[in-house]
């Protein structure tokens, strides 16, 4: 959903480290690129045969009240990072997936904590994220590793997405930020050259403070060079692929998937 006024930052929250990470990442964003925040936590204890109610005699008991803490939690983390934006939220009952879903639809971003998953595969292929990434209404970020990070905007080239381009364009202006390009592992020097100059080239039509300054080839067979690939980056945005057909799920560039496995900073799903 692409708003007129304040874009609007949706965090899934849940009891995780994780996730409170999130919840910092998006409020940093929130404030760079004049958002408002939106804390959703999904109460799925509704849909489970246990009791949810307080212990007689006991406030803030039972897991409707942990819920209630949850959130203002969250809240609190908020204004510990200490950014000024307009923050709501709510407690929906559910299973995260429908209940975050259903939430893009009024989102012009969904942030979400990489939950202690470790490698981005994990995260993007056959995960909770994936299938949001597949079905939300709006881009999906999985937050992981380091938040505070003063590199530029990674960005992984596609050969088709025009979407992700633009995407980190905005990035790259909002946060003050040059873009680090990354190509694919098969790709000449050559070729990334003239990747870099047509990207270079199309950005600066629309966004002439943003420079793309580097080119770097992931090196699939070796590890530490696909995490030197990131290792710099202070958000790495990459395009989903959707398969064919309706319904069809979203992945990480194919050609890319093991340097998106080391990735050590948030990551943007752009949608295509």
């Amino acid at each position: 959903m692409e708003h007129s006024t304040a874009p609007r930052i949706t965090v899934g929250v849940f009891d995780a480290d994780e996730s409170d990470q999130a919840v910092r990442w998006a409020a940093r964003h929130a404030a760079a690129v004049g958002g408002s925040l939106h804390l959703v936590h999904a109460f799925v204890w509704t849909e489970l045969d246990v009791n949810i109610d307080p212990i007689s005699g006991m406030a803030g008991s039972g897991f409707r009240g942990a819920a209630h803490t949850l959130i203002q939690d969250a809240v609190a983390l908020v204004h510990e990072t200490g950014v000024e934006v307009p923050v709501t939220s709510e407690i929906v009952d559910g299973n995260a997936v429908p209940v975050l879903v259903e939430a893009s639809e009024e989102s012009d971003l969904l942030v979400l904590g990489g939950r202690g998953m470790g490698r981005l595969m994990t995260l993007i292929v056959g995960s909770k994220s994936l299938a949001l990434a597949a079905r939300a209404h709006c881009p999906v970020v999985v937050v992981r590793g380091r938040i505070d990070g003063r590199g530029p905007i990674g960005l992984v080239h596609h050969d088709i997405s025009t979407e992700v381009v633009a995407r980190a364009a905005d990035l790259a202006e909002a946060y003050g930020r040059d873009i680090h390009l990354v190509v694919r592992p098969e790709t000449t020097p050559e070729e990334a050259q003239e990747i870099l100059a047509g990207t270079a080239q199309r950005i600066a039509l629309t966004h002439p403070s943003v420079f793309v300054k580097e080119v770097t080839i992931a090196v699939s067979d070796n590890p530490k060079q696909l995490i030197r690939a990131s290792e710099d980056a202070s958000l790495m945005v990459v395009a989903g692929e959707r398969s064919p057909g309706a319904g069809g799920k979203v992945a990480a560039p194919r050609q890319l998937v093991n340097v998106l496995r080391f990735a050590n900073t948030p990551v943007w799903i752009e949608r295509d």
